[in-house]
């Protein structure tokens, strides 16, 4: 699909733009976006780029969802990628394969929940599948920030919302500088109850032993 010449263009960091409900005002007033990364945008999801300020270098997807008379010329968008409607990928997928074929090792999906919820679920499992590929992954809409750690320490400046951490297998989880601390306490992910948690120091930091996902509910 993609030219080998061209794997080193996303200096790291890739966003994607999805379809997916999101707050794109707080994307902005968050700072959310790096402004160095490769844009690629998925299908409908290009309609969030303008509002963004951001310029897609490539676009692909199926265009099943993107109107006809919003779909961009490559004057616009540099290279478009058209993928068959029935495929095994989401769009979203197809966009984050193309953004590690680029050598992009960070992605950030923006708008991949909020919407509907198979492709929401798909979304959250995808972030596993790119944890497991070495690719350092991050979902938001803007009111909060979903991401996979595994066997690692995380730091969480104080945001004035909540924190969750759910079991994607077994793990130990221990957890300090916030309202309902941890130490090294076993989670399942039949039974999460490490739900809505305050950071109640100028950080929190969570440890991981074992595979979990790490959601931020931002203050409104």
């Amino acid at each position: 699909m993609v030219n080998d010449n061209k794997k080193t263009e996303g200096s790291g960091t890739a966003v994607i733009l999805t379809g997916g409900g999101c707050d794109l005002e707080r994307v902005l007033a968050r700072r959310l976006v790096p402004g160095s990364a490769l844009v690629i945008a998925a299908d409908s999801g290009y309609l969030k780029a303008e509002p963004l300020g951001l310029i897609p270098r490539i676009l692909v997807g199926d265009f099943d969802s993107i109107p006809t008379d919003a779909m961009p010329d490559s004057a616009e968008v540099p290279e478009i990628i058209a993928a068959p409607c029935e495929k095994d990928e989401t769009d979203t997928m197809l966009a984050c394969e193309i953004a590690m074929e680029r050598g992009c090792s960070r992605v950030l999906i923006v708008g991949g929940f909020g919407g509907r919820c198979d492709h929401e679920l798909s979304n959250i499992f995808w972030l596993e599948n790119l944890k497991n590929r070495g690719v350092d992954a991050a979902m938001t809409d803007g009111n909060g920030l979903i991401t996979v750690i595994r066997d690692e320490t995380v730091e969480l400046e104080k945001h004035g919302g909540y924190f969750s951490v759910f079991a994607l297998d077994s793990c130990t989880v221990s957890l300090s500088g916030c309202k309902y601390p941890l130490v090294k306490t076993k989670l399942h992910r039949d039974i999460p109850y490490a739900v809505s948690n305050e950071i109640t120091e100028d950080r929190a930091v969570v440890s991981v032993e074992g595979t979990a996902i790490l959601c931020n509910v931002f203050e409104r």
